[in-house]
């Protein structure tokens, strides 16, 4: 079979070199950084999403369990008022990103090197003239950066982060969630194998210093310590409009979040990766095909921006009493939770 060329070597990218090398591809990944776990500007990091673990591997094609674990406690804290929340309605789990040989990033290139696939690091695709000097039918994966969205003209927002990194307990497994008047968005607290982590961020706006630190003092409060510093930095998001998913781009086939699989409510991306880089690679060998799944992909994507836009709307504090009186009773309100699964991009591919 020919040789097929990826851009980009994160979840999606990884996750359509695996598929395409068991099926006897000759695979070459090119990855802009010099190691795998992406942008050290916010790796590593813990991350969670909703997962349902064995329909994924019956899709992908692997086991993610080596990579990914419950998370054991969520606490919701909106307006000031903190409220647990069972994980488990919703099927919450952390995943590690970033370098360290514990990441899901580290655990899906062993599984792409034993497959036989090429990686290539250090070796940025970044402008429209090497875009357009790729071989056709490439895949291109490049994640949370401004040049893989400029190069192919898909459409974004820019939105505006604060973190922070740290060490603790390697015992910790939590993530508090802060919904305030200091973002249209959210921050979060999380811990997870020995890392601290902080965010904060607001698509379309950025967040004044003033508001950043009324957020910090909600870690503080409820987290139970200072953080010394800040990083800040601006990334794209694919939720600029409702049509803003596509597998296709001229000869060009995306995944991940350029492909739009990206939850734009809460900005999930692990699910939507994962699927979209194997309709990725299935669209090597079977574009209509791939382009009816990637459909069913992402089929709740304008509905999740409508809610997404709303809450952009709104006067800020509205967001807080309208989180307030959901997690005040989220255990009881399964159509609920039945929402935040099925709102992720990929969730309807899987045969549950």
């Amino acid at each position: 079979m020919a040789e097929v060329t990826i851009v980009g070597g994160g979840l999606a990218g990884m996750t359509a070199a695996i598929n395409l090398a068991k099926r006897g591809h000759d695979v070459v990944v090119l990855e802009r950084e010099e190691r795998p776990g992406g942008s050290p500007l916010y790796h590593p990091s813990g991350q969670g999403s909703p997962l349902r673990l064995d329909a994924m591997r019956a899709y992908i094609g692997f086991d993610l369990t080596p990579g990914v674990e419950p998370i054991r406690e969520m606490v919701e804290v909106a307006g000031g008022k903190a409220m647990p929340i069972d994980p488990s309605l919703i099927n919450s789990y952390f995943f590690e990103r970033g370098p360290r040989s514990t990441s899901l990033d580290a655990y899906l290139h062993e599984l792409a090197r034993e497959a036989g696939v090429e990686v290539r690091f250090a070796t940025p695709v970044v402008s429209q003239e090497e875009m357009a000097q790729l071989p056709p039918r490439v895949i291109v994966a490049t994640g949370l950066h401004f040049e893989g969205f400029d190069a192919l003209r898909v459409p974004y927002l820019t939105s505006h982060h604060f973190t922070w990194k740290g060490t603790c307990d390697p015992d910790l497994n939590y993530v508090h969630m802060f919904h305030d008047t200091y973002t249209s968005d959210y921050g979060y607290t999380s811990a997870f194998r020995g890392i601290r982590y902080v965010h904060l961020f607001n698509r379309r706006v950025p967040i004044s210093i003033a508001e950043r630190d009324r957020f910090a003092e909600h870690v503080a409060k409820f987290d139970g310590f200072e953080i010394p510093e800040w990083n800040s930095f601006t990334f794209p998001v694919p939720a600029a409009r409702p049509g803003t998913p596509r597998l296709f781009c001229g000869n060009k086939i995306l995944a991940g979040t350029l492909a739009g699989a990206m939850d734009p409510v809460a900005f999930f991306g692990l699910h939507g990766a994962l699927v979209s880089g194997r309709i990725a690679a299935m669209a090597i060998e079977d574009g209509e095909r791939a382009w009816r799944e990637f459909r069913r992909c992402v089929a709740a994507y304008p509905y999740a921006y409508g809610i997404s836009r709303m809450m952009g709307l709104q006067p800020r504090f509205m967001n807080v009493i309208a989180f307030r009186t959901i997690f005040r009773r989220f255990g009881y309100l399964k159509p609920v939770h039945r929402i935040m699964q099925e709102g992720v991009p990929g969730y309807r591919c899987l045969k549950l």
